[in-house]
């Protein structure tokens, strides 16, 4: 009986791209918690900062948001106020590719569309975009689904320069006030790639 065999390139393409789906939902806040003004005990809320990553990029995030350490997966992490149950979450993600894979932009956007009905629950893609990244193309997605705790939207870029895949992402849930959001979408358009 003959099997079917992925090539090598193509399962180890498969398991990179996998984290790079939702990994980071809203942050889930207690139940009972009410929506704090400012950050909660042992959190400390920022002024304004740009973060300037060793791994090859630079991101500005307003006053507001709270750094998180040692979130599983991602090189920086950030999160605002409660909002319903849920906190926004920003999100980068940076992963090396085998070079031996010649994986494009394309290849890993298409790996992901096929993933993210089995990952987001109730998937509605609003929309999808070519822009720029510091020269290098990237893709902007918006969609929607079931988070934890509630409904969320996600806003997405993902770009690939020099075999590392970057994807910084937004997640907010239903109800953000469009402050906030405008605050988050900044976060996101202030991602720049560095010379590395």
């Amino acid at each position: 009986m003959t099997r079917f065999a992925p090539s090598l390139p193509l399962l180890a393409l498969t398991l990179l791209a996998l984290p790079v789906l939702p990994s980071a939902l809203a942050q889930t806040a207690p139940a009972a918690a009410p929506a704090p003004a400012t950050a909660p005990a042992g959190e400390r809320a920022i002024e304004a900062i740009t973060v300037t990553s060793t791994q090859g990029y630079s991101i500005k995030v307003p006053g507001g948001w709270t750094p998180l350490k040692n979130v599983p997966g991602a090189d920086v992490a950030f999160v605002n106020q409660t909002v319903g149950q849920l906190r926004p979450t920003v999100t980068v993600v940076v992963q090396d590719i085998p070079a031996d894979l010649k994986a494009t932009l394309a290849d890993v956007r298409d790996l992901n569309a096929s993933k993210m009905p089995s990952v987001v629950p109730n998937l509605k893609m609003l929309g999808e975009k070519t822009i720029r990244v510091s020269g290098q193309n990237a893709i902007l997605w918006s969609y929607t689904g079931d988070g934890d705790g509630g409904k969320v939207r996600w806003t997405q870029v993902l770009t690939l320069k020099n075999n590392r895949l970057y994807t910084v992402t937004l997640v907010t849930p239903t109800g953000t006030p469009q402050e906030l959001l405008d605050s988050g979408r900044g976060i996101i358009d202030s991602f720049a790639l560095t010379n590395k």
